[in-house]
């Protein structure tokens, strides 16, 4: 971030340090001379920067893909014959019911 001190000379500071400055630290880097004059309206501008970073340089283009298992060995899915009806409860007929 490019901030302009009140003396007109122009200092970069993060958004962090932007946030926490007090009129003491401001002072403080008038009284050092800290900054730079500038003329250019563009300086510090992406306009300048002609290259461009190629998002698809960082993103990962692989298949994330695992195959099922044929024989559900694994008991995440356990086949028919593998689940247990003795611990479900009997439901009571719906002709009884009435």
């Amino acid at each position: 971030m490019i901030y302009q001190l009140p003396n007109g000379k122009v200092i970069n500071l993060s958004v962090e340090d932007y946030l926490d400055l007090t009129d003491q630290d401001i002072q403080y880097l008038i009284s050092i001379n800290a900054g730079d004059h500038v003329t250019s309206p563009f300086y510090g501008s992406s306009i300048k920067n002609k290259g461009r970073k190629n998002p698809s340089s960082d993103y990962d283009k692989s298949i994330d893909y695992t195959p099922e298992d044929e024989d559900k060995s694994h008991g995440d899915n356990p086949g028919e014959d593998e689940i247990s009806t003795d611990e479900f409860l009997d439901f009571p007929d719906t002709e009884k019911l009435d």
